[in-house]
């Protein structure tokens, strides 16, 4: 059972939380802004460049990630 005082899990899993919400809010309402005013194909498009963005993001928490796990093993 974890300990319920453990703060920085907290922090950890409310910042995610917060990273995730961020880019969905991004995904929804710029996807809809855009199929609002030019329509289904522009839409398409923008959501091709948000979700090339993400996988940038993507790639970059998984370097990171590498670096700490390999820093934690020294």
């Amino acid at each position: 059972m974890q300990d319920p005082t453990d703060r920085r899990r907290h922090a950890a899993a409310t910042e995610r939380n917060l990273i995730l919400g961020g880019f969905g809010l991004a995904l929804l309402v710029g996807g809809l802004l855009i199929w609002r005013f030019w329509g289904a194909g522009a839409a398409a498009l923008g959501l091709v460049c948000m979700g090339g963005i993400l996988s940038l993001f993507g790639l970059l928490w998984l370097v990171l990630k590498l670096i700490e796990m390999a820093g934690r093993e020294r």
